[in-house]
């Protein structure tokens, strides 16, 4: 083989294909952003979205959270109905009766205050003219002592407390989902740019391949896994444009958008050395998994349950109850022919009702024991979830790491094999190889990097805690 017409050959398809090198020459080639960040999907068309807008808009569109916050309003207007209860209840009635009754004629008569003596006549009192009467009444009843209805306002409001905490959880795990899918969605536009860039340096290798055969330099087999090399570079970009695609899709619908009106993310993926974790310590020592906003729901929840066992055996209990009433009526509308008034007081006890409230206590108390164990396992799983969640960003950044030092190795190591091809110490075969390696690696630097950042949103999310119990 001839070194010069080598060496020659191959700067001139040096200078074509060298498009697609490894992932720090990318970061000093493309346009950046700030902090010196790669800006993925810079060539695609669509509204611009940052992870904090992307963050504020799942705040206002996405649909489970817009469904918890309603049902954790629904829970808080069914607590404020339930303390009903605690105030008496007022009605007034108006009304006209016109009738020839005769029990309804003579008391009505009394009523208005207009009986008189002609009306002991036995005739009178037997067939009766019709007689006019327009009521208006006033009336009250209290329950001063309903140990049932009582309780039931307190189970109703630890509903409503515990629909709140939903409410919190479920919007934090929709921040956490946002940056999941923009994560995934910047991944997916990084591995579209490099799948791209690896197409263009596999064309421009094909294309020196098919001249140095013309000139007899390489062999015809050369060529062919030139040819190769290009078709899974193609295969690549077209899958790697797919999948970019839905990503974004997925992320405008989770943010309550239209799929057809995709963004373009502004921000991109840091490739840069990720620090240590911090000693376990620092974070497992200060978690406490009673104070995450589920199992602040789920104790509601749980004592909302006993409340309602309470509730179930106060049943047997008896109710003591006032009412009133004061009433006008008149022959003619808008008069006062006379008027009366009733107070009292009263008890009510259920001795019998076909065991139906001990089946309902029965109820109850399961219903207690449910939710408590829901509670104990989620509590459990809590704490599992903090180790599994360290664990996983710890595996990530040192993935990161072995990525990023397996990306600058494949670097160097194609760099080399470039200048040994040059020298004609290389086979055509080595250098494809050593281009492929550095592709996957750019491409594994990728998924590493994306992956730590989901890694430590998870952890962020199954470590939040509402320590004063309130912040909702």
């Amino acid at each position: 083989m001839n070194s010069k017409n080598v060496s020659s050959g191959f700067r001139r398809w040096h200078r074509r294909g060298r498009v697609a090198w490894p992932l720090v020459l990318a970061l000093a080639s493309a346009p950046m952003g700030d902090g010196g960040r790669l800006v993925a999907q810079d060539s695609q068309e669509g509204r611009p979205l940052s992870l904090e807008a992307a963050l504020n808009e799942s705040l206002a569109g996405n649909a489970s959270l817009r469904i918890a916050a309603a049902q954790a309003d629904m829970a808080s207007a069914a607590a404020s109905g339930a303390s009903a209860v605690y105030w008496p209840r007022l009605d007034f009635e108006s009304g006209f009766v016109r009738s020839n009754d005769p029990v309804f004629v003579f008391g009505t008569k009394l009523r208005q205050g207009t009986f008189s003596e002609p009306d002991f006549d036995v005739g009178a009192l037997n067939n009766p003219d019709p007689i006019n009467d327009w009521v208006n009444r006033i009336s009250l009843q209290w329950k001063v002592f309903s140990p049932t209805d009582w309780t039931s306002r307190g189970e109703a409001s630890l509903h409503a407390e515990a629909a709140g905490w939903s409410a919190a959880r479920t919007r934090e795990a929709t921040l956490t989902q946002t940056e999941v899918l923009y994560r995934e969605a910047q991944r997916a536009g990084a591995q579209l740019q490099s799948a791209r860039h690896a197409e263009e340096s596999a064309a421009a290798n094909r294309d020196v391949f098919a001249r140095r055969v013309e000139e007899g330099v390489l062999t015809r087999a050369d060529l062919l896994q030139a040819e190769a090399d290009y078709s899974f570079a193609v295969a690549r970009r077209v899958d790697a444009e797919r999948r970019d695609t839905d990503a974004r899709r997925r992320l405008a619908v989770f943010l309550g958008g239209d799929a057809a009106q995709m963004p373009v993310l502004t921000d991109s993926l840091r490739l840069e050395s990720p620090e240590p974790l911090e000693p376990e310590v620092d974070v497992a020592s200060a978690f406490d998994p009673s104070v995450r906003a589920d199992l602040l729901a789920l104790s509601s929840a749980r004592d909302a349950a006993g409340a309602g066992s309470k509730r179930a055996g106060r049943q047997f209990l008896p109710e003591i109850g006032v009412f009133g009433n004061y009433g006008i009526h008149a022959a003619d509308a808008f008069q006062k022919d006379g008027d009366n008034w009733t107070v009292g007081v009263g008890l009510k006890w259920n001795l019998f009702s076909g065991f139906s409230r001990s089946k309902d206590r029965q109820r109850a108390d399961a219903a207690h024991s449910i939710a408590q164990a829901r509670y104990d396992e989620a509590f459990r799983q809590a704490t599992a979830e903090l180790a599994e969640a360290r664990d996983g960003v710890s595996s990530a950044r040192q993935a990161v790491a072995a990525m990023l030092a397996a990306n600058a190795a494949a670097e160097a190591g194609a760099e080399l094999m470039r200048r040994r091809f040059e020298e004609g110490l290389a086979t055509a075969a080595d250098l494809l190889q050593a281009e492929t390696r550095r592709a996957q690696a750019e491409s594994h630097a990728i998924d590493a990097q994306a992956g730590l950042l989901m890694a430590e949103a998870r952890l962020r999310f199954v470590t939040t805690m509402h320590l004063d119990g309130n912040d909702r």
